[in-house]
């Protein structure tokens, strides 16, 4: 009995001590074979692939579980590679001797024992071809099995296999051939993937797309291999399969590849923060992704001709900043066009999208929705004096400032930036997150306040989801990752709740847009519009209570628009999409109500005071509690029937604009000259006619007949509407209006 226990000690020792050597001499290709850069994919909310990253070194590689591999294609690939790996300590010898009869008899090498292990030894560390490069490669396939299990050696391989093309690993194979996941092959793909290993040149089905069954190498391969594991597959059942490892047109290969500007952001965003081998979920809904692709490639099909040859969508969640689509060109592959440039992130000039964000800033410093603000013709500044005109090239004399916004006039957007102060809308775009602001260092001038500063899509949607959201900052996510962050409070309750009413009020805009059918949504919807450099950058925000969508058109290239395209075009896009979304959205909801600090208040449609017993029309709006009082009833009307009657500063427009009403002339002494503004330099035209040429002198305060003067002499007398039209001489000039009240003065040079 004790002879027995001794010899089976020196017998376990003789298995274990071998075993434990093995086990503890270094292995640094191990690890460093473990710790390799893995690719991965991106999907979208709903677990659809997005695309494929290749790993940091270039390489198509993916990690898949083995767990995860069904077990019938585990089983073609063993039985394909090394049918008793299950059974041996990583070197078979079975396979060893069978293979040295079958190279004997044929007087050359035709086949090899290399097992599983082996092979996994092999790409570890590869080994030089011959009898010292086998032996070494067994020994090392038998240091894998002392440290790893079957399971851990079997997906180390399985993750790794080349196949040749740039392609490692069973899952990156089923995704470059098949356009699936290696759990979604069926024995017959799974077949035509096993044999590619042996000679990738050879057996890759996608080279023989449009060969003959006879010369398919791939398909008679992995017949042969069929009939071996004995699955049920004929050559029929291999053909179709391998038909559908025909090359993609455009990426090459079978792999998913949407939204490639998006999934570029996931990538970079990842890849700077931890090293990723798993499949990552993305906010992206890649339904709402290719129907806004297919509704900005439809938009710009009718503007071929225009020279507005790209765009870019962007759709927000507004309660969690998820971004639900992101088309940043019409297309990624047409390098023509600059399609791989990411139109969300270009900056363009922004138009008129910038002047909610400036009405917000000016409720915030005391402004109130029914201010009246002045739409005439204005000289605004001196020296580059600056006189902007409306789109549609009307003056609407005394606006609300509800309506000022709802139409997007010019001037009373010029007029509310001059009060305000540029350096202030400035830091206040900055603060809203404008951060090509904060890095241009230009000087934009007055300008401002139409958009002459170059921002990109992605700062205008995230500036404008702001309003629906009550004021509070949003920060867009790319994953879903869970993570929330604090909501900073950019804007008070009120202000963002009034330029959301402001902007989702069909009457107030209609001066400005007219019906605006785009507008239309059928659920509660607000639009801002722009369009800048001769139309050459045309835009659109809409937001619903749930989400933000923003839209650009134009082009890369910088070429000048033909035609005139209307920013109706992008409306049209971003309303289409909220509705797609909206659509799919559960339960009714509404903008935030209306804040507890707003109170309501019967105005005068045209002079903003309290509606008085004469006022012809008069309008509800929502006061700030904060605001100064209306001081009492409307004094622009006094009696029933009669005209209205306008302060000074609107006599000319009502003159010339044929307009019912009356202009109040100022107390004595008060009458100033209106326009040109003192400092101003006006150029001469050589191309036309002396006559032709001369500036508008408009005064405030003054009778008509009061006398004009140019560098004391005179001139002529002012008409019935305060107005005089001096000839342009070259030279500096001291203009002078006189009555026997008063006089005004004006310096100008004309160059």
């Amino acid at each position: 009995m004790l002879r027995i226990v001794k010899i089976t000690i020196i017998a376990l020792a003789c298995l274990l001590v071998p075993h434990a050597v093995l086990r503890l001499i270094p292995y640094p290709e191990l690890d460093k074979y473990r710790d390799r850069s893995y690719g991965y994919a991106v999907l979208d909310r709903k677990g659809n692939t997005l695309r494929v990253f290749p790993s940091a070194d270039g390489v198509k590689r993916e990690w898949m579980p083995v767990g995860e591999i069904p077990a019938g294609v585990l089983r073609i690939f063993v039985r394909a590679e090394d049918a008793r790996f299950y059974l041996h300590p990583g070197v078979d010898p079975f396979a060893v001797v069978a293979s040295g009869v079958r190279n004997l008899r044929a007087g050359r090498t035709v086949s090899g024992a290399s097992t599983i292990t082996m092979q996994l030894a092999r790409l570890l560390k590869p080994r030089s071809h011959g009898v010292r490069g086998k032996l070494l490669e067994a020994f090392d396939a038998l240091r894998l099995e002392a440290r790893l299990s079957k399971k851990q050696i079997l997906e180390l391989w399985i993750n790794g296999i080349p196949f040749g093309s740039n392609i490692e690993g069973l899952q990156a194979a089923s995704r470059a051939r098949f356009g699936r996941t290696a759990n979604g092959l069926d024995d017959a793909r799974a077949a035509l993937l096993a044999v590619i290993p042996r000679r990738p040149g050879l057996y890759d089905p996608a080279r023989f797309a449009n060969a003959d069954l006879s010369e398919n190498a791939a398909i008679n391969a992995a017949l042969a291999l069929a009939r071996r594991c004995r699955l049920d597959l004929d050559e029929a059942a291999l053909a179709e399969a391998a038909a559908e490892a025909a090359p993609d047109k455009l990426a090459g290969e079978k792999a998913p590849f949407f939204a490639p500007h998006f999934t570029d952001r996931v990538n970079a965003g990842l890849r700077l923060n931890r090293h990723v081998t798993q499949p990552v979920y993305s906010s992206l809904d890649l339904d709402l992704q290719l129907y806004a692709e297919k509704r900005l490639a439809s938009e710009l099909a009718r503007l071929e001709n225009n020279r507005v040859s790209n765009g870019a969508v962007l759709a927000i969640d507004n309660a969690s900043g998820e971004v639900l689509a992101y088309a940043g060109s019409a297309s990624w592959f047409d390098d023509a066009k600059g399609g791989k440039i990411d139109g969300v992130r270009v900056r363009n000039q922004s138009g008129s999208c910038l002047k909610p964000f400036l009405y917000a800033l000016a409720l915030e410093k005391g402004f109130a929705p029914n201010d009246i603000l002045p739409d005439i013709p204005t000289i605004f500044g001196s020296g580059e004096a600056y006189s902007p005109g409306n789109f549609n090239r009307r003056f609407n004399g005394p606006v609300r400032f509800r309506v000022a916004l709802a139409s997007s006039l010019n001037i009373p957007a010029v007029y509310l930036l001059e009060k305000l102060g540029v350096r202030n809308f400035e830091e206040w775009l900055i603060e809203l997150g404008f951060d090509s602001i904060a890095a241009s260092g230009s000087d934009y001038g007055l300008g401002l306040a139409l958009g002459n500063a170059e921002v990109s899509l992605e700062e205008l949607a995230r500036a404008f989801a702001v309003f629906p959201r009550g004021g509070l900052a949003l920060d867009l996510r790319f994953t879903a990752d869970g993570q929330k962050t604090q909501a900073r409070r950019l804007m008070s309750p009120y202000s963002a709740w009034i330029i959301t009413d402001i902007l989702s009020d069909q009457a107030s805009r209609f001066t400005g847009f007219g019906p605006a059918p785009a507008f239309s949504t059928g659920f509660p919807s607000m639009f801002k519009t722009g369009t800048a450099n001769q139309f050459q950058h045309i835009w659109a925000l809409g937001a619903s209570p749930r989400y933000t969508v923003g839209v650009w058109m134009g082009n890369f290239s910088g070429e000048t628009v033909i035609g005139r395209t209307g920013s109706s075009i992008p409306a049209r896009i971003a309303s289409d999409i909220l509705k797609a979304l909206e659509q799919t959205a559960l339960g009714e909801k509404k903008f935030p109500p209306v804040p507890d600090s707003a109170r309501e208040m019967r105005i005068c449609s045209l002079s903003g005071m309290a509606a008085g017993p004469w006022c012809a029309g008069s309008f509800r709006e929502w006061l700030s509690g904060e605001s100064r009082e209306v001081g009492g009833f409307c004094v622009w009307h006094r009696q029933s029937g009669a005209a209205p009657s306008y302060p000074p500063e609107y006599r000319a427009w009502l003159a010339e604009r044929f307009r019912a009403g009356r202009s109040s002339l100022q107390a004595e002494g008060a009458g100033r000259i209106r326009l040109p503004v003192s400092g101003s330099v006006f150029y001469f035209n050589p191309a036309l006619p002396p006559e032709a040429q001369a500036i508008r002198i408009e005064t405030v305060g003054f009778d008509s007949g009061a006398f004009v003067y140019a560098n004391d002499v005179l001139q002529g007398s002012l008409n019935s509407a305060g107005l005089f039209h001096l000839p342009l001489r070259r030279g500096r000039q001291r203009i002078a209006v006189e009555d026997g009240d008063s006089v005004s003065e004006a310096e100008i040079e004309v160059k």
